[in-house]
C-alpha cells in the first residue's frame, strides 16, 4: 500500500515554509506533483526522494536547501504508478 500523498499545505508543515513556496515549487518543476481537480498532491515517494537526497530529517527541510537531481530508475517507476492511480482515480 502507498503512503497517502501531500497537500502543497501538510508538506509546508513539515518542511517548515510556506505553502505557497511549494506550489512554486511545483511550478519550477523542483517537486513532482499531481491534480485531483483542482487539488494538488505531493506523492510521499516524491517527498522522500526530496528527503534522502538531502540527508536530512525533515524538521530541517526548507526550500532554499532543496536541489533538483535526477530519479533512480526505481523511483521514477514508482511516481509514474502513483499518477498512473491518481488519472485513474480522477476518471
Amino acid at each position: 500500500m502507498t503512503a497517502r500523498p501531500f497537500t502543497p499545505e501538510t508538506l509546508a508543515e513539515r518542511w517548515e515554509c510556506s505553502a505557497q513556496k511549494i506550489r512554486n515549487m511545483i511550478q519550477n518543476g523542483e517537486i513532482a506533483a499531481f491534480r485531483l481537480g483542482k487539488l494538488i498532491r505531493i506523492p510521499a515517494v516524491e517527498v522522500e526522494r526530496i528527503e534522502c537526497l538531502q540527508s536530512l530529517p525533515p524538521s530541517h527541510m526548507n526550500s532554499s536547501n532543496i536541489v533538483e537531481r535526477s530519479l533512480s530508475p526505481s523511483v521514477e517507476a514508482r511516481l509514474a504508478d502513483e499518477f498512473r492511480l491518481a488519472r485513474m482515480m480522477q476518471a
